[in-house]
């Protein structure tokens, strides 16, 4: 479904990606775990087109999209969601949840989406009328993340989804990842807390100063030594 072949990135003078190249198959989790100021929120941002790429190509299911702009990819459902959940503080639950839809066609006809991610996630029909900046940190995860279902995407992109959250949150944000993945929604998965990510993906990628260096099965890469060592503290 997703593919990046031998990606390049810059910022100014800085050489961010390194020749990467990932692929993500159609109802598979795949993660990307790796240190600080690998590349991690870099590839997620050449992915959804809000960072050009030096060199190399991405492709979403099966055509070259590297010069696409991101409205267009939103609009073919490959969808982002943030790190640092970025919602919209001063607008109610619903009205961030509206915003989600924004690029849909159909977007007038949203009540059956709208059920989907409240029974996903209740809190968020509870809060419905608050604002959005007046929720948890938690709650605030749980709210981007519905937004960016809110777009009908079949491949989600999640940066960072556990960060600075609690370990019931993160554990509840794991549930709610593997939820929708047995609804067969394919996902991107970026996350600095390895242990997580690797307990998820069926596959992953070890990024480090912007280079792909391990990848393969999740269950084969928590064995190895150097993830054992460097991101599971074993």
């Amino acid at each position: 479904m997703l593919q990046l072949d031998a990606v390049d990135c810059h910022y100014a003078k800085v050489h961010v990606l390194r020749g990467v190249s990932l692929a993500v198959g159609a109802g598979e989790i795949v993660s990307v775990i790796g240190p600080n100021a690998a590349g991690k929120t870099t590839t997620l941002r050449v992915i959804a087109g809000l960072k050009d790429v030096s060199g190399g190509a991405v492709r979403y299911e099966g055509e070259d999209v590297t010069r696409r702009p991101a409205f267009e990819r939103v609009r073919r459902g490959l969808i982002l969601v943030p790190e640092g959940r970025q919602i919209f503080p001063r607008f109610s639950v619903l009205d961030n949840l509206l915003m989600g839809a924004y690029q849909r066609p159909d977007r007038h006809d949203l009540d059956r989406d709208l059920a989907t991610v409240y029974e996903l996630f209740p809190r968020l029909h509870e809060r419905r009328g608050q604002k959005g900046g007046s929720l948890s940190g938690g709650e605030q995860q749980m709210l981007a993340i519905a937004r960016g279902l809110m777009g009908r995407p079949r491949c989600l992109l999640l940066d960072e989804p556990s960060l600075g959250l609690a370990p019931i949150v993160v554990a509840e944000i794991g549930r709610t990842i593997k939820a929708l993945a047995a609804r067969g929604l394919t996902i991107l998965l970026v996350e600095q807390n390895a242990a997580m990510a690797l307990e998820l993906a069926d596959r992953a990628y070890v990024l480090e100063s912007g280079h792909v260096s391990l990848q393969g099965q999740a269950s084969e890469l928590r064995q190895t030594d150097v993830v054992k060592r460097l991101y599971l503290g074993a």
